[in-house]
């Protein structure tokens, strides 16, 4: 039997986002490598499938059959296979024959061009199917939304900065997708204790939104952050349904479907601890603040990473130190809004700031501020913000 990839360069691809959901150190041996599988009816496309202990992929195989019939579904070295494929050129056309009375299959491809065509094979080994381990599906009653991929991959490049990496805490290592009591929009929220980002995403079109809800009841649903490199797959889909029933979630898109464990606990209350009155705030270009806090830090303590923001007429100075060392730097970003006593001074990580700056998605962010020892908040530079981000300060030699 024979099954034949018309592009080297799109098998590797689908090898290499199969590869996300691989362990380093898998718990089975089986799971070092991905599940070759046909849809049987309809189609008749093939997938690939990986997993872990806790989840499972399933990807796209760019495969279709030249000669025979794929009677059974096999386990391919994942491993071995991307590294070799991803020696050939992108254009070449790619041949498996897979033998049906030995665990053995041969790959045939073909390299050069005109009349300088030469033909290659190499033979690997291939394992049964039989021990592959499948997750188990959706049940019946579940919570259904279905997001933009655009708002989900903005979410999910700024959540994994903000998430904690404490396992003692598994619900703080989580990106919390919160679909409100009322459906009336759903709250992206990751945050380790210490700092924090919230995007909301309104349940109606004309508000900014979508109209995201399916059916099911209101609820948190706590994604690992372990899963969410894995979600990258998605990144080229146009949008994103997401399925809970309150064990296992569900992303799905097109062909691409990713099944992983709901991570179980009670998500802190994340709306108490944000602010909700701030009598000081600054507002500056977002490019030029992060320029400004990327060229200062490098004269930071490399253990505290500690920063100085003092208000300074039509500026923020910006400011550090590094005693051990000797070195120190300042610099200003203009202000083009302000509320702030002059002379106003607070600390701050500069990675976590940067990081809090980075995920506000305007051209300007307003800077929120009670007093130098309370949290402050960053913002889109309007009064219905959708991203909001919380920052813990740092305590400063005065």
């Amino acid at each position: 039997m024979k099954i034949q990839a018309s592009s080297a360069a799109a098998l590797k691809l689908a090898l290499h986002k199969a590869s996300k959901c691989i362990d380093n150190k898998a718990s089975m041996a089986i799971l070092a490598n991905v599940l070759l599988t046909q849809r049987r009816d309809g189609d008749g496309k093939f997938f690939f499938i990986s997993a872990t202990s806790d989840s499972q992929l399933t990807i796209p195989a760019p495969f279709s059959i030249v000669e025979g019939k794929y009677s059974k579904d096999i386990v391919l070295p994942v491993a071995m296979l991307t590294s070799f494929i991803g020696t050939l050129p992108g254009d070449c056309v790619v041949t498996f024959d897979i033998s049906e009375d030995s665990q053995d299959f041969t790959i045939e491809y073909c390299t050069g061009d005109g009349e300088n065509v030469k033909t290659g094979k190499v033979s690997l080994g291939y394992d049964k199917a039989d021990d592959f381990p499948l997750a188990r599906k959706i049940g019946d009653e579940y919570t259904e939304v279905v997001f933009p991929m655009s708002v989900f991959k903005s979410v999910l490049g700024n959540a994994g900065k903000f998430v904690a990496a404490d396992e003692l805490r598994p619900v703080m290592n989580c990106l919390c997708i919160d679909v409100t009591e009322d459906f009336s929009e759903a709250v992206f929220v990751a945050s380790d204790g210490h700092k924090l980002f919230k995007q909301i995403h309104p349940n109606k079109p004309e508000q900014g939104g979508s109209d995201f809800y399916r059916q099911g009841a209101a609820m948190k649903i706590l994604v690992h952050s372990q899963y969410l490199k894995v979600l990258s797959v998605f990144e080229d889909c146009e949008d994103i349904n997401i399925q809970c029933d309150g064990k296992m979630v569900r992303f799905a898109s097109g062909d691409i479907e990713y099944v992983c464990t709901l991570v179980d606990g009670k998500y802190p209350n994340y709306n108490s601890v944000i602010p909700k009155d701030t009598p000081c705030y600054a507002v500056c270009n977002k490019r030029e603040l992060l320029s400004i806090i990327k060229r200062i830090s490098l004269f930071s303590s490399e253990s505290s990473k500690l920063i100085s923001m003092k208000k300074d007429g039509m500026f923020l100075d910006i400011s550090a130190q590094d005693i051990d060392f000797s070195v120190s730097g300042e610099d200003q970003v203009l202000v083009t809004d302000s509320e702030c006593p002059e002379g106003f001074l607070i600390g701050f990580s500069w990675l976590t700031l940067m990081d809090s700056v980075n995920a506000i998605p305007t051209e300007n962010v307003r800077l929120n501020f009670i007093d130098k020892s309370r949290a402050i908040t960053v913002t889109e530079d309007n009064p219905a913000s959708k991203v909001t981000t919380l920052v813990m300060p740092m305590l400063l030699n005065d």
